[in-house]
């Protein structure tokens, strides 16, 4: 007879399930983080912008001279796929690439790290779980924590990620992703619309970018939940 599976414990999902603040969304964090073993938690949020991406900290507790020290690039590597090595589908160890960045890390207690991947709404989430010392990480229950992160981003408002508001779309942007959700092709919303097809393009691109999407589909999904269309 095979061994149950473990699961996060009911006071921390009951937890998840009334969410509301910004202090009920760390004292989430802090429960799941502690339910995985790791002392500190750091949720990130990456959301594409004209230019390149912008990495942002929506909740931590981290020490803030952490933070500071590590500083923008160091926390846009964290938010990447450079520094991770598998462990699971989902959540990686991270193992740092960049000179000096774990050496950093690990004199402020944060000596193995762990990095669940995650989506909410218009943007790529991150939460780093991490412990003072080596194997202080309960690995098996890491994709538990993913699930429960998932969640929780999914009770908050987006205005408690940071993520950009819902009408941030032009007039033009909306309409193309309206008559792509359609059906329409790029060459019939042209006819439709009075422009080129390349600049439906470039409303639908500008569209993909300011939600963070990485295709068309994925930004309907989000235009249609917020509202937009």
């Amino acid at each position: 007879m095979s061994a149950a599976r473990r699961t996060l414990s009911r006071e921390t999902l009951a937890l998840i399930s009334r969410v509301e603040t910004r202090g009920e969304l760390s004292a989430c964090l802090a429960a799941i983080a502690a339910e995985v073993g790791a002392d500190h938690y750091l949720l990130l949020g990456t959301v594409l912008e004209h230019g390149g991406e912008r990495v942002h900290v929506i909740a931590s507790n981290w020490v803030y001279d952490t933070i500071q020290i590590v500083g923008p690039e160091g926390l846009a590597v964290l938010a990447s796929d450079r520094a991770a090595a598998p462990v699971g589908e989902a959540v990686s160890h991270l193992s740092m690439t960049a000179p000096g960045l774990g050496d950093v890390l690990a004199s402020h207690g944060h000596v193995e790290i762990c990095c669940v991947r995650l989506h909410a709404a218009s943007q790529r989430c991150q939460a780093l779980f991490s412990a003072g010392k080596e194997d202080g990480l309960d690995v098996d229950l890491l994709s538990q924590a993913q699930l429960a992160c998932c969640y929780l981003l999914s009770r908050v408002s987006p205005e408690l990620l940071g993520a950009p508001p819902p009408d941030s779309l032009s007039e033009r942007e909306r309409e193309c992703l309206r008559w792509v959700s359609e059906g329409k092709t790029t060459g019939e919303i042209a006819m439709i619309v009075g422009v080129s097809a390349n600049t439906v393009n470039s409303y639908l691109a500008n569209a993909i970018q300011k939600y963070g999407a990485s295709n068309r589909a994925m930004a309907i999904a989000t235009a249609i939940r917020s509202g937009a269309i």
